[in-house]
This record gives structure tokens, C-alpha cells and sequence, in this order.
């Protein structure tokens, strides 16, 4: 039995916590135990809520779901032994964490919000290992929860984690700039869900590149200088920065 102890239950942590609890029906995974600041018991988890750092049960791997800048902190709280300690970090060195033995990085390339529960079948669990053994048990922790896992160095990581802001918050941030603007027309915004869905789908089908439409790539200037002039000051330069960036891309110019 691999016995798993998650520290931290932010968006990340709290979802690790609820798809490890559940593995226990159908694999050798068992989550012993979660810990986090407040104290709060998580609903949906069976495994108790341990409130102190220095007392945690014995564990097979200790994974640290804690933000960025505290993890090298968390980690030497914890007591260096045979435990495995991985941490989740997207732009984190694994190397962080090499006052352990064993350490290693378990990383889930995805966006999570508490209110709303992730397909973990269709993330792809990217792991790093300090030893063979390492790697034997983050692989035997992500079998259970996703069928896609690849091996991903912390160069490699910080590089991934980079492109996921641009697929993920800088797209959501355009989203709700969209929506924004709709909102002020007294527009639905509802009524663009199909060309988001599009969007994807084209992303995904012919490649973000290939799929590039509109009045940037078609060097149309005049449709252009129309929305520049619709939009305020901080909004009219991050259109014109991304209409720069995308003619670059394309050959183009203003």
C-alpha cells in the first residue's frame, strides 16, 4: 500500500486530495492524511485533517500543494527521512526540494477551481524523480487518477508552465475583457459560446497557428484603427501589443 499525505488544500491540493481518497476503491493508493493552516476538514474526504507538521503519520510520499514561494520552506519543516517529498509546482526546480533523499515533482498542468471538479483522465500527470524509486511510486500515484503521464525535467516544466498561462489566463483574461465589452452593449454574453467553442476546436484541430483568423492576420487597418478607437487607454495598448505580436507572427505589418 502507497500511503500519500497532502500538504496544502488550496484549488490544487483540495481536488488531489478528493481524486486520491477516492482511488483507494479501485487501487494500492491510500491518502493517510491532509493537512493545511486553517484546519478546515475538506468535504468529500474521508482521511483525517492533521493539524501539526512535526506529528504526520508514516507516508510513502508527502506531496506539497503549497504556492510557490513557500514550498522550500514547507519542505524543511518536514523531517528528512525515507519519505518520498514531491511538490506540485508548475515553475518550482525540483532541485528545491534535494535536502531529501527522495524527492520529486508531481505536476498537473490544468486550471482548478474549488467549485468545479476536474476530469483527471484527460490531464496529462508530469512527473520528475531524484532516483528510479522516486519515479517507481509518482508513477504508481498517477496510474490510478490519469492515463496520460510523461516525464518532464524542471527546464522542461518552467517552459510548459509559461505556455499554460498564455493557453489558460491570458486567453480567460480576454474572455472576461469580451464580456466586458459585451456587458456595456447590453449584449448576452452567451451569444459568443460557439465561436469560443470554435476557437478550441480549431486550436486543437488544425493548430493555433494555422487556425489564426481575423483583422490582424488580414492586415486590415482600418478595422483596426476602429476598435483602438472604441477602447480606453490600458485596453487600446494591450489590443494593439497582441495585434503586433500576432503580424509578427504572420508576416504582417500595420
Amino acid at each position: 500500500m502507497i500511503k500519500v499525505i497532502v500538504i496544502g488544500t488550496g484549488n490544487v491540493g483540495t481536488h488531489l486530495c478528493r481524486a486520491l481518497d477516492k482511488a483507494r476503491y479501485s487501487s494500492q493508493i491510500q491518502l493517510t492524511a491532509y493537512y493545511n493552516r486553517a484546519q478546515k476538514k475538506l468535504e468529500g474526504v474521508d482521511a483525517p485533517l492533521v493539524t501539526d507538521l512535526k506529528n504526520l503519520p508514516d507516508a510513502t510520499l508527502i506531496l506539497l500543494a503549497v504556492p510557490d514561494d513557500v514550498v522550500a520552506a514547507v519542505a524543511e519543516q518536514l523531517p528528512a527521512q525515507a519519505t518520498i517529498i514531491a511538490h506540485t509546482s508548475g515553475s518550482v526546480a525540483m532541485q528545491t526540494l534535494s535536502n531529501h533523499k527522495n524527492h520529486g515533482v508531481f505536476y498537473l498542468p490544468q486550471s482548478f477551481s474549488i467549485s468545479r471538479t476536474p476530469n483527471f483522465g484527460e490531464i496529462t500527470i508530469c512527473l520528475e524523480s531524484s532516483n528510479d524509486y522516486v519515479n517507481s511510486v509518482l508513477e504508481m500515484v498517477a496510474v490510478p487518477l490519469s492515463r496520460k503521464r510523461a516525464q518532464i525535467n524542471s527546464k522542461q516544466r518552467k517552459k510548459l508552465h509559461l505556455a499554460a498561462v498564455y493557453i489558460n489566463n491570458f486567453v480567460n483574461h480576454c474572455y472576461t475583457k469580451a464580456s466586458e465589452i459585451m456587458d456595456e452593449a447590453a449584449i448576452d454574453s452567451h451569444l459568443l459560446d460557439a465561436l469560443m467553442r470554435e476557437t478550441y476546436d480549431k486550436a486543437i484541430d488544425l493548430s493555433p497557428k494555422n487556425a489564426q483568423t481575423g483583422p490582424a492576420v488580414r492586415n486590415d487597418s482600418k478595422t483596426i484603427e476602429t476598435h483602438l478607437q472604441m477602447l480606453d487607454k490600458e485596453d487600446r495598448d494591450m489590443y494593439r501589443s497582441i495585434t503586433k505580436s500576432i503580424q509578427k507572427t504572420h508576416g504582417k505589418k500595420l
